[in-house]
């Protein structure tokens, strides 16, 4: 028996031999892997747009712009947080051009591009009317309704939109 135990201590009393691993085949797998994972992931829908059609641009950005705010509550429309119609107090003639334009609105809109008009010409380093509206509307707020306001914001002269929304994380 001793003999078998000189043995076995032969063998694990040899020294075992440092192997060297190449890791740059194993790096260049991995890259590959990554550079196909990263053109997979799509965040986006990819839509094929016919002929014919030209999609219109969005641009993201903070209210800091230059634009009349239009707020609209169940009740109440306010441009420039001043209140200009409250439904408890209807005027006797509150639309017009068929039911499309709010006339208080429209007054209001026409009202405040003139100022700026006017402030445009007197003053050398004021800025032009912009056509903005930022539109802050309730979320209530039927979408027949949001059409009526983009209408008399239009006819009024003011042709770009843009709609201030919650983000998803506040």
């Amino acid at each position: 028996m001793a003999n078998k135990r000189s043995i076995r201590n032969r063998v694990a009393r040899k020294k075992k031999e440092m192997i060297d691993i190449d890791i740059t085949s194993l790096l260049d797998i991995l890259v590959i892997l990554l550079v196909f994972l990263l053109r997979s992931y799509s965040s986006g829908i990819t839509l094929n747009v016919p002929e014919g059609i030209s999609l219109p641009t969005s641009q993201t950005q903070n209210i800091n712009n230059l634009g009349v705010n239009i707020q609209v509550s169940a009740t109440k429309i306010w441009v420039d947080d001043k209140q200009i119609l409250d439904t408890s107090e209807l005027p006797d003639r509150l639309y017009d051009q068929n039911g499309r334009r709010i006339i208080p609105l429209y007054n209001e809109l026409v009202h405040k591009k003139n100022e700026v008009d006017i402030l445009a010409k007197s003053a050398k380093n004021a800025k032009p009317f912009s056509g903005i509206v930022n539109l802050i509307v309730d979320k209530s707020i039927k979408y027949n309704y949001i059409k009526k306001l983009l209408y008399t914001a239009a006819t009024a002269g003011y042709k770009q939109y843009k709609f201030v929304v919650m983000g998803e994380n506040q």
